[in-house]
């Protein structure tokens, strides 16, 4: 007969991880871009400002000359949204302008 050999367990010890810090990552400083008002930027704005300035001038007197209910409700809301448009190159010219004033 094969004797039988007697099993032990052993405890088995983890051992503890030390507690991971956090790094902070270094992130790399971009130099600051200057936004200049040229000439160019100025001009484009202030087209594009006259334009739409126009189509919701135009697109206003159609609502009001318009009879048909349809048409009076499309001429309004484009007129609105041209005029947001127009609103914003208008701004926009404001800060160029700004800007431009700044830098003499």
């Amino acid at each position: 007969m094969v004797a039988k050999k007697k099993v032990v367990k052993k405890k088995v010890v983890r051992k503890r991880s030390p507690v991971k810090k956090s790094v902070a990552r270094k992130i790399p400083v971009r130099p600051k871009r200057r936004v200049r008002a040229t000439k160019r930027k100025i001009n484009l704005v202030l087209r594009n400002l006259i334009i739409f300035v126009v189509l919701a001038v135009l697109s206003s007197l159609l609502y009001s000359v318009s009879n048909s209910l349809m048409y009076q409700e499309f001429f309004l809301f484009l007129s609105w949204i041209l005029g947001f448009v127009a609103l914003a190159f208008l701004i926009s010219l404001l800060v160029l302008l700004i800007f431009k004033s700044m830098k003499r």
